[in-house]
């Protein structure tokens, strides 16, 4: 099987990964709650450590390879980290910031019960499932390309395994969402089909842009989505993983074991590839 023919695969698995995950508390009745916490934080742990300890050296090895003294690398990742944090937590409102982080499935966060118990006005609460699938999309659409644009099928496979944990959880938790929010039946069945196609989206579109630029950029190519590879699966493990897992009171010690275990597995898979 050729490289292009596993992402391909990859790319369907991931979609009915999203799918799958999207459709389960819609007709199960929303019992998903605790698989959202635990397996959120699991895949914290996967992207950290693939963040960390896949991505970095991949890339500077490779922009060393083509006579780079810069970090260049560091450099890029750091611009995709700070990127993602100027997206969503600078420019988009208050309301649509709380919905884009309320997918955790286990309540609401610490600091939202200090607010004042107002509560929002109908159309935030309406409009939350939509602010929703925009948040997990952009991610997802980064994580895939990030699968896609990879030169090796090893490492192709490790950000695979990181990538569908993650789409699953986030399946289950915009399906809770859609629960919550007493979606029509079609409207979430829609919702849930743009959110599932996003990772192979980004899949293709990663694939494509190394197979379309001439050989002598392909491999500069792959070292730069590399590198913005690393900072954005640093930024999904850390806030949109960590930082809502850990917010909320409950379950903690479980969480934090989940996250060790996704970490020392990421750890154990990058060591054998």
């Amino acid at each position: 099987m050729s490289l292009n023919e596993l992402k391909l695969v990859l790319a369907l698995l991931t979609l009915a990964a999203g799918a799958a995950g999207g459709l389960a508390p819609l007709l199960g009745g929303g019992r998903s709650r605790l698989v959202v916490g635990s397996g959120n934080a699991f895949a914290a742990g996967l992207f950290l450590a693939i963040g960390l300890l896949h991505f970095p050296p991949e890339a500077a090895e490779a922009f060393a390879l083509r006579g780079s003294t810069f970090p260049t690398a560091s450099v890029l990742a750091l611009g995709a980290f700070l990127l993602l944090l100027l997206l969503e937590h600078v420019l988009l409102p208050d309301s649509a910031h709380q919905a884009a982080h309320s997918h955790s499935g286990e309540g609401r966060h610490v600091h939202d019960t200090l607010a004042v118990p107002s509560g929002p006005p109908p159309s935030a609460v309406s409009s939350s499932p939509y602010v929703l699938v925009v948040a997990l999309s952009t991610h997802s659409v980064l994580a895939g390309f990030a699968l896609g644009a990879d030169a090796d099928a090893r490492g192709a496979l490790l950000t695979f395994f990181a990538i569908i944990v993650h789409k699953g959880t986030c399946g289950l938790a915009l399906g809770l969402a859609l629960l919550a929010a007493a979606t029509p039946p079609r409207r979430a069945l829609r919702l849930v089909t743009m959110f599932a196609l996003t990772t192979p989206a980004g899949i293709l579109a990663g694939a494509a842009a190394g197979g379309v630029l001439p050989v002598d950029l392909r491999e500069a190519f792959n070292a730069g989505a590399t590198a913005l590879a690393a900072g954005t699966f640093l930024y999904i493990g850390a806030f949109d993983l960590v930082q809502d897992q850990f917010l909320l009171p409950a379950r903690r010690w479980a969480k934090w074991l989940s996250a060790v275990a996704g970490a020392a597995l990421a750890g154990l898979v990058t060591l054998w590839l």
